[in-house]
């Protein structure tokens, strides 16, 4: 059976000002959503927010396509011969 990812799981957790001081939202991408061959969705969470401005409430935006999946954030340094202090990584 194969999976699809279609959404994108994303939460506001508060707000801050931009430069030129206007205020906009604050959003943190908490998972995805996928949809298998039989129709059904499933969301895989890889965060919940813990801001105290979180209302507990999360949206589905559609995902969108990209050529290669982006590297999770232990694989930034993995295989690299030092690491960014210049010592090795222990993993």
């Amino acid at each position: 059976m194969a999976i699809k990812k279609t959404h994108d799981v994303v939460a506001t957790v508060g707000t801050y000002k931009d430069r030129d001081g206007n205020e906009k939202k604050r959003y943190v991408n908490c998972g995805s959503a996928f949809l298998d061959d039989s129709g059904r969705m499933s969301i895989k969470l890889e965060t919940i927010p813990v801001s105290p401005e979180w209302s507990g409430w999360v949206s589905l935006y559609v995902a969108e396509k990209r050529d290669a999946p982006a590297p999770v954030a232990a694989d930034r340094y993995r295989g690299a011969p030092d690491g960014p202090d210049g010592e090795d990584i222990p993993f």
